[in-house]
């Protein structure tokens, strides 16, 4: 997403009350933003329906045509039942959907959680189809036709839901069915907050810029840390031109992001806001947490914050270690003459070993030998800065390719086999890296480490690990085979597109 840089917006020319709207513009504003969020739910089913009707009788359509072809399949079968069929995908989908949250207003880290919530459903609705035609054994649907359809399905509807969320982008962008805010307080929960915004246009808010009480950062503009999420906010000024920032800008309210502040400056905030009738949310004092790791639970009424508690389950690591071993072997013996032309290559393209060797931290900090294809020259020292640009002199030729293609990661399948590492997981960090980490950072030493993994399939890859503490602790907090395969799926076709590493 482009830099989201203040709208600027016709003025009225009313200062009555210094221009702000009352509290029933304020209600007229938000039935307006009400009106805007139903259409958007109508579209987005409407677009789901096409979706999966299509997909649906596009499945019929393939399974005819290699029937044709190969005669795979038991024959000609009949249009009019499969019409019957996809009304009924369509209720089971669509119900699976709202209670899936996929209609919902959601963040979450690269579009996540909806491509989960759409691989669930999917899966969820083969389950009852095939579970129908087993009980019911009058209803002669034939499996193939719904197998083919409910691939397209997966493939289609994730198409669509990308495709929404770009016109939401640039619906966002514009300004369009967006309420206007400010977030008093451009330090890092600020920051964290205005990232998450523009991370999900479907919110509908728009942060406009900043507020703080450190005149230093008035008239200085805050730039996002992150590669993922791009926007590029002013700190308009503090709390004496509120008032006067909220007019100019046509603000519709202000989020409260000061967790270091005394709880009076924080009431004298929220009563300012309520005399010039401006809506507002604040968001509590989280000390040293991420927001990851909080999380609000309710006693009879009353909302309390907690520290969630990671439990991974023995049968998730049951299945992964599964996973890994039946991928790990199948990809290994695959890929085995390829591991011999790369072998091949490096010796002749530069001397020195063909394996590169670093000790790194894995899970509940046990050190390992982690396993690369070298792709430097064997005069750089072993634990200096990773590359971060193109022309990197250390990098050697078949090296930048192997770097860009990720081909340099595949011997640690070996690492995998031996149990150090997983196939998916956060990245191995070196031990004088690790020995820095403090809080919250440990988190990320509750797993294995991975191959592949969110940061590595973001567009913060070019970073330190890190620095981008963020896509571990959601992989943590949300660990699950259907995550790990959203993750490897991912991973390809990032690889097809050749956006590995430097």
């Amino acid at each position: 997403m482009g830099n989201a840089e203040p709208i600027k917006l016709k003025e009225n020319g009313n200062n009555g009350h210094n221009g702000l709207a009352s509290a029933n513009g304020a209600a007229r504003i938000y039935a307006f933003h009400r009106v805007v969020s139903r259409f958007y739910f109508v579209v987005q089913v409407l677009a789901d329906i096409v979706v999966i009707t299509g997909s649906m009788l596009l499945g019929y359509e393939f399974y005819h045509m290699l029937y044709a072809k190969v005669g795979l399949g038991k024959g000609f079968q009949p249009f009019e039942m499969y019409l019957r069929l996809t009304l009924i995908t369509n209720v089971i989908l669509l119900l699976i959907f709202e209670r899936q949250g996929l209609y919902r207003r959601t963040i979450s880290i690269m579009n996540i959680e909806e491509i989960k919530g759409i691989f669930k459903a999917v899966a969820l609705a083969a389950l009852i189809l095939f579970t129908a035609s087993f009980y019911f054994q009058d209803i002669t649907y034939s499996r193939l036709i719904v197998t083919y359809s409910l691939i397209f399905l997966l493939g289609f509807l994730n198409l669509e839901r990308y495709i929404f969320f770009k016109i939401f982008q640039h619906l966002y962008t514009k300004g369009i069915g967006v309420r206007r805010a400010l977030i008093y307080g451009a330090g890092e929960a600020g920051q964290m907050l205005a990232e998450r915004f523009v991370r999900s246009p479907r919110q509908g808010v728009l942060p406009i810029g900043f507020l703080d009480d450190n005149e230093k950062l008035w008239g200085k503009k805050i730039k996002s840390r992150s590669d993922e999420v791009r926007y590029n906010l002013p700190v308009f000024g503090g709390f004496d031109n509120m008032e006067e920032i909220a007019v100019s800008h046509k603000i519709d309210e202000v989020f409260i992001s000061i967790p270091s502040v005394p709880q009076t400056r924080v009431a004298e905030i929220i009563r300012r806001c309520e005399e010039i009738s401006l809506k507002f949310f604040y968001i509590p004092n989280l000390f040293e947490y991420k927001l990851q790791s909080i999380a609000i639970e309710s006693l009879d009424g009353v909302p309390l914050i907690t520290v969630k508690e990671s439990h991974i389950n023995w049968w998730y690591l049951l299945v992964k270690r599964i996973m890994d071993l039946t991928i790990a072997s199948t990809l290994s013996v695959a890929f085995s003459p390829v591991f011999a032309i790369i072998a091949f290559l490096i010796r002749r393209d530069s001397p020195g070993p063909i394996i590169f060797k670093q000790e790194r931290v894995g899970l509940n900090g046990k050190r390992f030998l982690m396993y690369k294809f070298r792709t430097m020259y064997v005069d750089t020292p072993k634990y200096a800065v990773t590359p971060n640009c193109k022309g990197d002199p250390r990098i050697t030729k078949v090296g930048r390719f192997l770097r860009r293609s990720s081909l340099d990661e595949l011997p640690q399948l070996l690492n995998v086999l031996k149990g150090e590492m997983s196939m998916v997981g956060p990245r191995p960090e070196m031990p004088f890296i690790v020995e820095t980490y403090s809080g919250i950072m440990n988190a990320r030493l509750k797993v294995k480490p991975g191959i592949t993994g969110l940061w590595q399939i973001s567009a913060d890859r070019a970073k330190q690990i890190h620095d981008n503490i963020d896509y571990d602790l959601y992989y943590v907090e949300n660990c699950s085979p259907l995550l790990d395969v959203v993750i490897m799926i991912r991973t390809v076709f990032m690889a097809f597109k050749g956006k590995g590493a430097f």
